[in-house]
């Protein structure tokens, strides 16, 4: 089964929208988690290893904020 959250993130601006992460929960399968933008445009990813995750994931995914058109200045909310 996936498990699917989202967190609250904003813009500078005040445009507030999502990080979206599905990930695999099943035991003894394999790990992966999928990350992606609600709300802001900007890119997607999955990771496989726990190796892999980004020390910034919000700079990692390059949000783009469709009011202001700034990008780089989403923060969790």
């Amino acid at each position: 089964m996936t498990t699917r959250t989202k967190e609250p993130i904003v813009c500078e601006c005040g445009h507030e929208g999502y990080l979206r992460c599905s990930e695999n929960d099943q035991p003894f399968s394999s790990l992966w988690e999928c990350y992606s933008l609600d709300g802001f445009s900007g890119g997607s990813l999955t990771i496989t290893s726990s190796k892999e995750m980004p020390e910034d994931l919000l700079a990692a995914l390059k949000p783009t904020c469709p009011k202001c058109g700034k990008t780089g200045s989403v923060k969790y909310a």
